[in-house]
C-alpha cells in the first residue's frame, strides 16, 4: 500500500514538473515572438523591439507588410528610445491596431503610442497597378470651447477630426507618421458622444452637431 501511495506521488511529481516545463516553454517561446521585432536605421538592424539599449536612435523603424491585390507595400513604423527604469527600451512611436482589405481598397488603421491620436490610410490599386492613398483620416481626444451665449462659453469633451482625399502616389514603401497636412475646412471638432462615423456623416450632410 505504502509503495503504491510512493508510486502515485513520483508520476504526480513527474506530471507537475512536465507541465510546468512546458509552460516555461510556451512563455519564452511567446516572448521570443514578442520581442523578434527588428528595429533598423538607415537599413541596419540595431536592436528588437521592448529590449533594453544603448543604441540612440535617430530615425528607427520596424517594418510590417500589408498585400494590395498582387502587390506587397511595405509599412515603415518609427521607433523610438523610451527611459523605462532608468533603462533605454526600444518601442513602437505608432501601433498598427488593424488592417482591413478588399478587392477594391486597403484601409491601414494605427495610432499613436504617445498621444491619443488614431489614424487611418485608405489605399487603392488603379488599373495600371499603381498604388494611392485616396484618404487620410486622423482624430483625437481634446476640449473645445463652445459660445453657448453671447461672450459665454463652455468647455466641452470632443474629437478633432481631420480628412483629407488627396490622391498620393505610393511607390513600394509607406513611412506612416503625424505628418499630414490638412486644409483648414478639412478639420472639425465633433462632441464625444458621437461616434467618428456619425460624425463624419453629419458632417457631410450638413447637420448641426448637439454640444448640451
Amino acid at each position: 500500500m505504502h509503495k503504491k501511495i510512493a508510486i502515485s506521488i513520483v508520476i504526480i511529481f513527474l506530471a507537475l514538473f512536465s507541465c510546468r516545463s512546458k509552460n516555461n516553454i510556451e512563455t519564452e517561446k511567446n516572448s521570443s515572438i514578442k520581442d523578434s521585432t527588428l528595429v533598423y536605421q538607415d537599413n541596419k538592424v540595431v536592436g528588437k523591439i521592448a529590449q533594453k539599449t544603448t543604441f540612440n536612435c535617430k530615425s528607427c523603424y520596424a517594418i510590417s507588410k500589408v498585400k494590395i491585390g498582387d502587390k506587397e507595400i511595405v509599412i515603415k513604423i518609427p521607433v523610438s528610445n523610451r527611459g523605462i527604469s532608468n533603462e533605454s527600451i526600444l518601442e513602437y512611436d505608432f501601433a498598427i491596431d488593424k488592417m482591413e482589405s478588399n478587392i477594391n481598397y486597403t484601409i491601414v488603421k494605427y495610432s499613436s503610442t504617445l498621444s491619443s491620436k488614431a489614424y487611418e490610410l485608405k489605399l487603392n490599386k488603379n488599373e495600371k497597378g499603381q498604388i494611392y492613398v485616396i484618404k487620410v483620416l486622423t482624430f483625437s481626444y481634446g476640449i473645445r470651447d463652445i459660445e453657448i451665449a453671447e461672450d459665454d462659453y463652455e468647455s466641452f469633451q470632443s474629437n478633432l477630426i481631420c480628412q483629407s482625399e488627396k490622391r498620393t502616389l505610393v511607390k513600394d514603401t509607406i513611412i506612416i507618421s503625424d505628418n499630414h497636412f490638412f486644409e483648414k475646412n478639412e478639420c472639425f471638432d465633433c462632441p464625444i458622444k458621437y461616434t467618428i462615423e456619425e460624425c463624419i456623416a453629419n458632417k457631410e450632410k450638413g447637420v448641426k452637431m448637439n454640444w448640451e
